[in-house]
């Protein structure tokens, strides 16, 4: 489910936990806010892609350094 990859995300780039009812909610909001601002979902996709972007590129880097520690260890 979306609130299961969204908490995993939030737990390990930002270090928040949030409840599943958290998360609900939070959807909820979003989603009236689009039905009544349609145009504000191009800024939040784009804010949704630059974040997430971000947080692979992190992701990566991290892996591949923890791969190189761990070469240079052996």
């Amino acid at each position: 489910m979306a609130e299961e990859k969204t908490r995993e995300l939030l737990q390990k780039y930002l270090g928040i936990s949030a409840s599943r009812i958290t998360i609900g909610i939070l959807m909820i909001i979003f989603g009236i806010i689009i039905l009544l601002l349609p145009e504000l979902l191009i800024y939040l996709i784009a804010l949704y892609l630059i974040i997430n972007g971000i947080l692979v590129i992190v992701d990566e880097y991290s892996r591949s350094k923890s791969v190189k520690r761990l070469a240079s260890a052996s």
